[in-house]
C-alpha cells in the first residue's frame, strides 16, 4: 500500500493537505481536471499539485477514484467540518499504517532524559519515505530539533500515547516471533540431541537389553528426565534416569523440576551434554554427569546463575 509513497516528490504541507481533503473534495465527488482549476484559482493554492496529493491520499486510503473522479473516504467524511480532528484521525492512521507495514517499529523510538522527552530515530526510516516524514512534521506529530548534533526529532506530548500504543503491540509482537522461533529451534536441537543418545545408549547396552530402552519425552514431557535406560547390559531393570541437553559454549538451561527429580534420583540420574557440531564424528561421546543435583550445582567446576525468581508470600 505505501509503496505508492516511494520516491514520491510531494512538498505539501499540513494546511494544504487538510484544504484538498475538506475543500476541493468536500462531501461531493470531483473530476480531477475540477480540482486542479479549483486550486489554480484558490488564493496561495496556485503550485498545490493535485496529482501528488491524490497519490499520497490514495496511498493512505483517505480518498477513492474511480471513473477519474475523487471522493473522500466514508472513514473520515464525517470530520470534514472539523480540520483538527481531521488531521489527528490522519496522523494516527498514517502511524498505525507505517507500523503495520514494518516501516515503523519499537526500535526506533527512544527517551530523550535530556530533553524529558520521547525521540524518534530519523536515520532508520526509509530515505525514499521523507515524504511521509516531511508531513508528518509539518502535522505536528514529529518536532525537529537542531544544534550542534545536528537535527532530531521529538514526538509530539499529544501523541505520546500512540506511540507506546503501537511500541508496546510491536515488542509484543516482535517478541512472540523470536520466542516462537526459539522454541521451534531447541525443539529441532532437543530432538536430534535425544535421538543421538537413544542410539549412544543402544549400542553401549548392546543386545537384548537396548530393545527395552525407551524416549519417554515423546509422551510425557514433564518427566523431568527424557531416557530411561539401564545402568549396564547386567542390570535386571531400567535403573538410569537421562536429562538429555543439546550444548553450547553458551551452557544450557535446567528446569527446577528436572533439577528436582534429579536431587530424588540421585546417582540414578544422569545428565548427558551432547554438542551437536560433533555428533557426526567417529567415536565421539557425550559428556555424562552423575548426580548433577550434587555434581553442577555444588561443584566448583560449573557456574550456575538464576535467570528469574519465582516469589509469593508465605
Amino acid at each position: 500500500m505505501l509503496d505508492e509513497l516511494k520516491n514520491l516528490e510531494y512538498y505539501g504541507n499540513k494546511e494544504s493537505l487538510l484544504f484538498f481533503i475538506c475543500d476541493v473534495i468536500g462531501y461531493g465527488k470531483i473530476k480531477s481536471k475540477d480540482a486542479k482549476v479549483v486550486c489554480e484559482h484558490a488564493p496561495g493554492k496556485k503550485h498545490l499539485s493535485v496529482e501528488d496529493l491524490t497519490k499520497y491520499c490514495l496511498a493512505l486510503g483517505w480518498i477513492h477514484l474511480s471513473d477519474n473522479r475523487i471522493s473522500v473516504s466514508p472513514s473520515i467524511i464525517h470530520l470534514l467540518n472539523d480540520k483538527e480532528k481531521l488531521n489527528d484521525t490522519l496522523i494516527l492512521s498514517t502511524v498505525k499504517q507505517l507500523f503495520n507495514e514494518h516501516i515503523l517499529d519499537s526500535n526506533m523510538f527512544f527517551y530523550d532524559s535530556v530533553r524529558c522527552c520521547y525521540a524518534f530515530r530519523n536515520e532508520l526510516l526509509p530515505l525514499s519515505l521523507s515524504t511521509v516524514r516531511n508531513m508528518l512534521i509539518s502535522q505536528g506529530f514529529l518536532m525537529p530539533l537542531r544544534d550542534t548534533q545536528g537535527t532530531r526529532f521529538h514526538i509530539s506530548p499529544k501523541y505520546e500515547t500512540l506511540i507506546a500504543k503501537y511500541c508496546k503491540s510491536n515488542r509484543k509482537q516482535f517478541s512472540l516471533k523470536i520466542l516462537k522461533e526459539q522454541i521451534e529451534q531447541n525443539e529441532i536441537a532437543g530432538e536430534e540431541a535425544e535421538l543421538f543418545v537413544l542410539s549412544y545408549e543402544k549400542k553401549r547396552i548392546g543386545k537384548p537389553l537396548c530393545s527395552n530402552i525407551k524416549r519417554i519425552s515423546e509422551i510425557d514431557v514433564a518427566a523431568g528426565y527424557d531416557i530411561i535406560s539401564f545402568e549396564s547390559s547386567q542390570s535386571q531393570e531400567l535403573n538410569r534416569y537421562i536429562e538429555v541437553k543439546a550444548v553450547s559454549s553458551s551452557g544450557f538451561y535446567w528446569s527446577s523440576n528436572e533439577y528436582e527429580i534429579a536431587r530424588l534420583k540421585g546417582k540414578s540420574y544422569y545428565l548427558y551434554l551432547v554438542e551437536l557440531s560433533k555428533i557426526n564424528e567417529p567415536d565421539y561421546s557425550p559428556e555424562i554427569i552423575q548426580d548433577p543435583a550434587m555434581n553442577v550445582m555444588k561443584s566448583d567446576r560449573w557456574l550456575v546463575e538464576a535467570q528469574s525468581y519465582f516469589i509469593k508470600h508465605i
